[in-house]
């Protein structure tokens, strides 16, 4: 592939951050859902200081950037994603204050953690808040971004701050108040088909979290694992497909309007949990057309049946 104009001479300039820039690298590999085309340019990154260097790097050569964690809640197209693709791998997490200092402590994490990772963490220190994201997938990253949540739980409920490097290449910190978060959303979260681009990148956030009872927090903790053990699917899948309608649950009418069990191609609705698309195959056994066409049948199948309009909770990625 020949290289974007006039970043010939710039592409030796991730080597000084220690990141190897790779071309045409598929990325369905890197997604929960197993689908999905290749990246024009593809680089790891394992330090906030590499993600920075990058991200300014990209930014000064007009290359088009995506920040990619772990790969859920989200669609790559077939086409897959030109420009760059930064492959997130900063995991660091910590407590930032002594256990048993204050009335509350700080947890700190790097955002290509992964969000149960930085759960298990908090219930190692005997901290409570984070519990109910044991059982998720994804990176701290997205979640963020995207207001993840489960068992009663949201992001938005414990988070202190996050640190955002801009559209500019500055370092700025949000609050609560920068990040408007609503259901499964906030201000960071694109609701169009997202490429790459220029757009803001998290890369760390800090929680606010009590102490509890180490016993009492563990079993609730095993509960959350156990409930999502018996109503969630195991094969790949993109998590929940719909977001649950005021007062309803998107699985339920899924189900109401027979759709369980149905199926296009390598892609069918699971027959654990009818709000999980799921890819039995994986990689090569099913595209993210078939995934489409099952998404669109859905949202016509219970539109006419029920009278609901369901709205996608999964981010399109890439081009469509």
């Amino acid at each position: 592939m020949t290289p974007p104009t006039g970043i010939t001479q710039a592409l030796a300039a991730p080597e000084k951050l220690g990141v190897h820039l790779r071309r045409d690298i598929a990325l369905a590999p890197y997604t929960t859902m197993k689908v999905g085309g290749p990246a024009d340019y593809f680089a790891t990154v394992t330090s906030v200081d590499q993600m920075i260097g990058l991200v300014r790097w990209a930014q000064a050569a007009a290359l088009p950037y995506f920040v990619l964690g772990g790969g859920s809640n989200m669609l790559v197209s077939d086409a897959g994603i030109r420009g760059l693709v930064i492959h997130n791998r900063c995991r660091q997490v910590r407590l930032e204050q002594p256990p048993r200092s204050a009335a509350e402590a700080h947890l700190f994490a790097e955002s290509g953690a992964a969000m149960a990772g930085v759960a298990r963490q908090s219930i190692r220190d005997g901290l409570t808040g984070l519990e109910w994201a044991v059982s998720i997938p994804g990176t701290l990253g997205g979640a963020v971004v995207g207001n993840a949540g489960a068992h009663g739980g949201e992001i938005k409920d414990r988070l202190e701050a996050a640190l955002i490097l801009n559209e500019g290449g500055q370092i700025v910190e949000f609050h609560l108040a920068d990040l408007a978060y609503a259901y499964r959303d906030s201000s960071l979260k694109r609701r169009k088909p997202l490429r790459a681009g220029f757009l803001p990148v998290v890369l760390s956030a800090t929680f606010r979290l009590a102490h509890g009872d180490p016993q009492e927090v563990r079993a609730r903790a095993e509960s959350y694992l156990a409930h999502r053990r018996r109503t969630q699917p195991a094969e790949p899948s993109m998590g929940s497909t719909f977001v649950n309608p005021p007062g309803d649950y998107a699985g339920r009418l899924i189900e109401l309007a027979g759709l369980k069990g149905a199926r296009i191609d390598g892609v069918e609705v699971s027959s654990l949990h009818a709000n999980f698309l799921v890819n039995p195959g994986g990689v090569g056994k099913a595209t993210a057309g078939d995934v489409i066409r099952l998404m669109e049948q859905i949202q016509t199948t219970v539109q006419t049946r029920l009278g609901v309009a369901l709205e996608p909770e999964v981010q399109l990625v890439g081009e469509w």
